[in-house]
Order: structure tokens, then C-alpha cells, then sequence
């Protein structure tokens, strides 16, 4: 008799764990689609891209013109800062869609200009785009996340008015 109840038991505990060993098989596609991202999550992803292309524009001039170097390289670093606040806002689950690369935002842009002043020019263009692209989300943008894009573009104004200055003394 307790052979019996043992019995049922196990029976039973494999027909109830039948639909989980199924839906294992399938994988994740067992849990249905992901969510679509928060609207917040694309202005991050967008605004990590404008730093990310930034930073490729300064290595560029910076290879091109590497007498540069000591203008160039504090701005740089703000724009790595940038570039990890803005990280630290976004998680991207296992799997997700990776973030561009440096390399893939900037191709396709006009050659760097291998004079100090067109390259300053260039750069200070760039700046004045990404503060440009940085504003255009501030709507879309919860508050904490507009606050860091509005100083994030902020920055960039200054940079471009910075790279002006300096290609009219040199």
C-alpha cells in the first residue's frame, strides 16, 4: 500500500512538471517576446551614441594632428565621463541589442582636415551637432535623465566656443 502512495506521488509530481520541462525545451521563446524598451532606454542609447562619436572625432583629429594633444586631450576626458554617466544609466539585458561602436558612429563623416584650424573647425562642428542631437531629447527624456543630457549638452556648447577660441589664436 505504501508502495502504491509512493507511486502516485511520483506520478504526479511528473505529470506536474510535465508543462515545465516543455516549456524548457523551448527556451526563452517559452517566456513570449521581450517588452518594448522604455522610451527612456532609446534617448540613452542615442545620446551614448553622440559620445561615443564625439570620442572618435577627437581620436581622429588627434591622429591626424597629433600637435593637438594638449588642447584636445581635457576635453577628451570629459567626453569619457560623459560617456560612463551615460552608461550607468543604461542596462542592457543579456542579450539585448549591444551599443554602437566608436568605429561604426563615425563612418560615412567627412575626412579629418589636417590643419590645426580645419581641425579645430571640424571638432568644434561636431560639438555644436552632438549639443544640438544632446537638447532635441530633452522632451522625450524622464527628469533626472533631461537634467544630465541638458548639462551633457552644456558641456559640448563650451567645448565647441573652447575649439573656436583656440583656432582663432593659433
Amino acid at each position: 500500500m505504501a508502495r502504491d502512495a509512493t507511486r502516485r506521488r511520483v506520478l504526479a509530481a511528473a505529470a506536474a512538471a510535465l508543462p515545465l520541462v516543455l516549456a524548457g525545451c523551448k527556451g526563452i521563446a517559452a517566456l513570449g517576446s521581450p517588452p518594448k524598451p522604455a522610451p527612456d532606454v532609446s534617448v540613452a542609447t542615442d545620446a551614448i551614441a553622440v559620445e561615443q562619436q564625439l570620442i572618435a572625432h577627437y581620436g581622429a583629429v588627434l591622429a591626424a594632428v597629433p600637435g593637438l594633444a594638449a588642447t584636445l586631450r581635457p576635453l577628451l576626458d570629459q567626453h569619457h565621463d560623459h560617456l560612463a554617466l551615460l552608461r550607468a544609466r543604461l542596462i542592457v539585458p543579456h542579450g539585448g541589442q549591444p551599443l554602437p561602436s566608436p568605429r561604426a558612429t563615425a563612418r560615412g563623416r567627412a575626412p579629418v582636415p589636417g590643419t590645426t584650424a580645419a581641425a579645430l573647425g571640424y571638432l568644434r562642428d561636431a560639438e555644436d551637432a552632438a549639443a544640438a542631437a544632446l537638447l532635441a531629447h530633452l522632451a522625450a527624456a524622464p527628469r533626472s535623465l533631461a537634467q544630465l543630457l541638458a548639462s551633457i549638452s552644456a558641456s559640448e556648447a563650451t567645448h565647441a566656443l573652447v575649439l573656436g577660441t583656440a583656432a582663432r589664436h593659433r
